[in-house]
């Protein structure tokens, strides 16, 4: 929907709509043209990445929908120049334009799966800086500083129950309390990206923010089968906590990713730490 004329009686919908494409169009840039995989005659290698999601969740139109496994290039000094970019770093987008600059398929990051994300962002920084992966974490029992290592060649993907995945590669699920038949769907980057916005705003305006009810209605497709906005809205917002709780462990349990945990015993305390390996912009630095 489009409006460029009326300067005096711009519906409000259409006016926060209009608000919001200029925003997108000034801060969100395209995907990078693909660069030609030869370079003075020499072949970029490239390599294959399998999918943490299997190509499911994806919508009717996206290139990666069912696709199991994408093609990607190795990072060249193109790549480097991206993890070096203190504009991209500032503006939380260098693993997008990363993303964007490896797939052979041209394809927006944010509307990709974080798990899938995360496949390509291992296999980039394990083809170019080894597999070998080294992090620190303070033990959680005496604080005591530890180093640890992890082989990123090891990393298994979650494997997913697809029993209750719909047609509509969605997940249909009944709430403990309620008793509401609930359809969600796992959501992207992108819509990740404005649940965070929302409650940034709603800070910013001085009102208190719910991340859970922007969570829920970011994720709901519909309840007992009426995918109403205002239905899913006026459920949100009044939401059991025992449902609430109940929708996200089962989002978490069908969300396909990378299983990225990790054990380390203390050395000082013999407290076995657990936890995630984290991937930050640190991941790309080289340890050699």
């Amino acid at each position: 929907m489009r409006n460029n004329e009326g300067r005096t009686q711009i519906p409000p919908e259409l006016l926060d709509q209009f608000m919001k494409q200029q925003e997108e169009k000034f801060t969100k840039q395209p995907p990078p043209q693909q660069q030609p995989m030869t370079t003075t005659g020499y072949q970029v290698p490239t390599d294959f990445v399998e999918l943490p999601s299997k190509g499911l969740f994806y919508p009717e139109n996206h290139p990666w929908r069912n696709k199991e496994k994408i093609e990607v290039r190795y990072m060249t000094t193109k790549e480097e120049d991206i993890l070096s970019s203190e504009a991209y770093a500032k503006a939380g987008v260098m693993f997008d334009r990363l993303i964007e600059s490896v797939t052979i398929d041209r394809v927006d990051s944010t509307t990709l799966l974080p798990g899938d994300r995360n496949a390509i962002l291992i296999n980039a920084r394990k083809n170019s800086y080894g597999s070998n992966y080294n992090f620190a974490i303070l033990c959680l029992n005496c604080y005591e500083n530890l180093e640890c290592s992890v082989d990123l060649a090891d990393l298994q993907s979650i494997q997913v129950d697809l029993d209750k995945v719909t047609d509509n590669n969605t997940v249909s699920v009944e709430l403990p309390a309620s008793k509401k038949q609930v359809e969600f769907k796992i959501m992207t980057s992108g819509d990740i990206n404005q649940v965070t916005k929302s409650t940034e705003q709603q800070k910013k305006h001085g009102i208190q923010p719910n991340e859970s009810v922007e969570l829920h209605r970011r994720m709901i497709v519909s309840i007992d089968g009426d995918n109403s906005p205002t239905t899913i809205n006026t459920f949100v917002q009044t939401m059991l906590l025992k449902d609430s709780r109940f929708l996200k462990s089962q989002y978490v349990k069908f969300s396909p990713d990378v299983d990225f945990s990790y054990e380390k015993k203390c050395e000082k305390c013999d407290h076995l730490n657990k936890g995630g390996v984290p991937v930050g912009a640190n991941f790309f630095w080289s340890d050699e």
